[in-house]
């Protein structure tokens, strides 16, 4: 029989020995431990504190670039005068798409949709932030219907405790897949379970093929597939539902996403739906993730909230809806602006990740203080450094849901009086060089704005209808999830449901 543990500790000691083969040649400071031994302790402790370690460096360095060790190799941090290097690269010498390759592994994944990724491109960053406003009511009735279902309250009792994140995740793969598939594949529940599956594993499993060398990547998500099923299962359940958007073809008149992507499908695709459904996939994993991540901090953030700042927040929503004549339409989410400086600020105190956005150096290159970046260097960003600065942020460890509302309307929250435009650049989906939840430049995240509409909506669906708190006993802080350099809401966390009595 195969000793267990034994081949996990010598599979783990090869990885770190490659981490220390692999180790980058910029002559920059290293947080962590000196020595050998040093090293390897500081690759293990990046697994679950990349945060922490990128604090320390941080403050042990002074704000000066320095190389965080991990497990998926050697990341260059670089502190808040860099984002403009970042920002204006364009991928010639500081490249996005080729890090992207590496840091999320899609080819072994979901085989070749990098050489031709028509699902991430125009129809993103154009075709369905143009369309928002068609999906506004397909969102927003399978959001009313979707979350009585997912908190499922038993008939006799007005509250239930859930566990959050995971609730937001299956409320959130069905509100998305309305927009995506539509109805009623977006209710299959046995599709449902497996593309939520495949989007809890993704990321992370993405993360571990990293700590592989390269020619034994492939066998090794192999196996993962066998232990734990990969997406192939899901692509199965779903193709019947692309195909029957091939078939309707309503590509001039779209209802779904899927619908906008038939545009620009080249025609293998079209003859074969499941080549279609794996994309959808892909674009599934994505939106549900980063989604209900937000929705969980958000959901916490609410649930801590005294009762005169939730009314603010109901009353904002309900004076947006009403502008609109009792209509939640696109227009009337645009006026949220409470909810949505709640979520910004969630962006701001909750950070998605230790590092990051992330390029790679395709040639050797000189930062403007004289350090030389070797090529084939990864060079990232800290958010926290930029986040928490006070200078920019005053008092920037308090969590203030109505910091970008008051910014934004110049002190004020009574947003029905006030012009949105007034200052843009705090709306929750503004990109700045204070704010890189999103990324920067022209990498930065293109579907944040159908991700800013689908959490608003849910978000407001739920305060309306119902009242949040903590079960009893239980803390109210609970400490996010790390692994690697991402991070995400302590998936054990409970939040109490209790039906509103208007």
């Amino acid at each position: 029989m195969i000793n267990t543990p034994l081949l996990g500790a010598t599979l783990l000691l090869s990885f770190v020995f490659l981490r220390l083969l692999g180790r980058n040649r910029a002559k920059l400071p290293r947080v962590g431990r000196a020595g050998p031994i040093g090293y390897v302790w500081t690759v293990l402790r990046s697994v679950l504190d990349s945060d922490g370690l990128v604090t320390e460096g941080w403050e042990r360095f002074d704000g000066k670039p320095f190389i965080l060790p991990s497990m998926t190799g050697e990341w260059i941090v670089l502190g808040p005068e860099f984002v403009d290097l970042l920002r204006k690269s364009d991928d010639s010498v500081i490249n996005a798409p080729k890090r992207n390759v590496e840091l999320f592994q899609p080819a072994i994944m979901f085989g070749d949709i990098v050489s031709n990724p028509y699902h991430v491109g125009a129809l993103i960053r154009s075709d369905l932030t143009k369309s928002l406003r068609s999906l506004v009511p397909e969102i927003l009735e399978e959001a009313q219907l979707a979350i009585p279902d997912v908190l499922n309250i038993p008939g006799t009792e007005e509250s239930i405790a859930v566990p959050l994140f995971d609730t937001m995740v299956r409320l959130l793969a069905r509100v998305s897949n309305r927009a995506m598939i539509g109805a009623p594949g977006c209710r299959d529940e046995q599709f449902l379970q497996r593309q939520v599956s495949v989007a809890a594993q993704a990321i992370p499993m993405a993360q571990v093929l990293n700590w592989f060398p390269q020619f034994s990547k492939r066998a090794v998500w192999k196996l993962f597939s066998v232990l734990a099923g990969s997406k192939d299962e899901c692509v199965r359940l779903l193709t019947p539902y692309v195909q029957s958007r091939i078939d309707y073809a309503q590509q001039d008149n779209p209802s779904t996403i899927t619908d906008l992507l038939l545009r620009y499908a080249p025609e293998e695709d079209l003859t074969d739906a499941r080549r279609l459904a794996i994309r959808v996939v892909h674009l599934n994993m994505a939106s549900i993730h980063t989604s209900s991540i937000f929705t969980s901090h958000a959901l916490f953030e609410l649930a801590r909230l005294p009762p005169a700042q939730l009314a603010l927040i109901r009353a904002d929503i309900e004076q947006a809806i009403d502008s609109e004549g009792g209509v939640c339409n696109k227009v009337a989410v645009g006026k949220f602006f409470l909810l949505d400086s709640l979520l910004k600020e969630v962006g701001r105190y909750h950070s998605l990740f230790a590092v990051g956005p992330s390029r790679v150096v395709l040639h050797e290159t000189i930062l403007a203080n004289g350090t030389i970046i070797p090529r084939g260097s990864v060079v990232s960003l800290a958010p926290k450094p930029l986040h928490f600065n006070p200078k920019v942020y005053p008092d920037p460890m308090t969590f203030d849901p109505f910091r970008f509302a008051k910014l934004r309307h110049e002190g004020k929250l009574d947003g029905a009086k006030l012009d949105p435009a007034s200052d843009v650049r705090n709306a929750f989906t503004s990109l700045s060089n204070d704010y890189i939840v999103f990324g920067v430049g022209m990498h930065a995240c293109p579907g944040r704005f159908f991700a800013a509409l689908k959490i608003k909506i849910i978000l407001a669906e739920i305060l309306m209808n119902y009242d949040l708190s903590f079960p009893a006993g239980e803390s109210n802080t609970p400490k996010p999830f790390a692994f690697n350099v991402f991070t995400m809401p302590n998936p054990s966390a409970r939040l109490v449901f209790r039906k509103r009595k208007v």
